[in-house]
């Protein structure tokens, strides 16, 4: 409801009390009918009930009631019932503003719609609208919600309890919910934003659909979502792992760390674990594999803090380059292979392929190989591989052949 309850109330009762005007009101005057000289009133919030003595002549069918408002009309009287029967003694003026003095006369009518002269004017006044509730109270830093306790209303008349909502500092209120039941002393507000700042307004609803005048406008704020999680550093020389280290944040209402990654910054975050402490070790089965990273705090609540605006960059270690063979020399007994290797190599894998098949020599420290475990008048083919302290190893180097002449 975009408008609030209160100026959607009194504008729909302008409009029905304008709506009561008779355009054809009968206007022959009968002497001879009777007047009604004495009429009773007894007045509610928007309804005024009447009460006559009834016409003992059988020339009356009926009764005509007419009302005068100060604001309406300029004060003329208007017929606003029709009551078809001369019997009848009671009726009730319904749809009236609250809290407003009208003014009443009753005249006779008979079958030819004749009426009565003027008969005694009276001055009868609703009642001012019910009070809302007594006492409402918003609770304030909680998370994702703002709850609204109140006291239930007295008066046995109120079936439901409406509530609006404004946000702070601007005047758009608008009607967010209706609470059936008169017991009901609680609502849990739940579409609201962290850290924002709402005003909330409770009206009461009696059985016959009268609105009370607003309650008195409380402020809550809801719960700020946790702070950036800062200084996020990642490694790129480690083997086979990325790790990951922050600022760590000191909070009773600290939760726990969510870490997303992505390996393309045009690719979306996912999610990757979550931690308690301010390091985790991302372990990737890959050399100089590249990973972006963005942390977040959730505290105890739920509430998850926004992810930085940068991401940072990480990567495992890369594979050393590969050996370069510099000479390889053979006689009828034996094969000499030499090659120039990377300063990080702890040590080198000949790969010998021919004769019998590929076959491989391991844990060689210096920067040649001689094989003496070969035929005469066969090819073969040497590679040479280089591994560093971690036990990564290079590409292959280029091949490298010769035939035992």
């Amino acid at each position: 409801m975009k408008r609030s309850i209160l100026k959607g109330l009194m504008l729909s009762l302008a409009v029905v009390i304008t709506g009561c005007v008779s355009p054809s009101t009968p206007t022959q005057t009968n002497p001879n009918l009777p007047t009604v000289t004495s009429l009773k009133t007894i007045s509610d919030m928007t309804e005024i009930g009447f009460e006559w003595t009834p016409a003992t002549t059988t020339d009356v069918a009926g009764y005509y009631l007419y009302r005068s408002n100060p604001n309406e009309n300029r004060g003329k009287m208007m017929m606003v019932a029709d009551i078809k029967d001369r019997f009848a003694s009671h009726h009730v003026d319904s749809n009236l503003a609250p809290e407003t003095t009208y003014s009443y006369e009753m005249r006779t009518y008979n079958s030819n719609k004749q009426i009565s002269n003027p008969g005694v004017i009276i001055n009868a006044s609703t009642r001012p609208l019910i009070e809302s509730v007594p006492f409402l109270r918003a609770l304030t830093n909680l998370p994702e919600r703002v709850k609204l306790i109140w006291r239930p209303h007295p008066d046995l008349r109120v079936v439901s309890y409406i509530v609006e909502k404004a946000d702070i500092g601007k005047d758009n209120w608008r009607q967010i919910a209706e609470i059936k039941g008169r017991l009901h002393a609680e609502y849990i507000d739940d579409s609201v934003k962290s850290g924002r700042g709402y005003k909330y307004r409770v009206f009461v609803k009696t059985s016959t659909g009268v609105v009370s005048k607003p309650s008195e406008i409380v402020d809550s704020t809801t719960k700020p979502l946790p702070n950036k999680v800062v200084n996020i550093q990642a490694t790129t020389n480690a083997p086979k792992k990325i790790i990951i280290t922050w600022d760590s944040v000191a909070s009773e209402d600290f939760g726990y760390y969510k870490i997303y990654s992505t390996s393309n910054k045009f690719l979306p975050y996912t999610y990757l674990a979550k931690t308690k402490t301010n390091s985790y070790e991302d372990l990737i089965n890959e050399n100089g594999a590249t990973r972006l990273y963005k942390i977040t705090i959730v505290d105890k609540d739920g509430l998850e803090s926004k992810k930085p605006d940068e991401a940072v960059t990480g990567s495992t270690l890369a594979a050393i380059d590969a050996p370069i063979i510099s000479s390889i020399v053979a006689d009828s007994s034996a094969v000499k292979v030499q090659w120039s290797g990377p300063k990080e190599a702890r040590s080198y894998t000949v790969i010998r392929e021919g004769g019998e098949g590929e076959r491989r020599f391991t844990n060689i420290t210096n920067n040649e190989f001689i094989d003496t475990d070969v035929n005469y008048s066969l090819k073969y083919t040497y590679k040479v591989i280089a591994i560093d302290e971690y036990g990564i190893s290079s590409d292959e180097s280029h091949k490298a052949m010769v035939i035992i002449e």
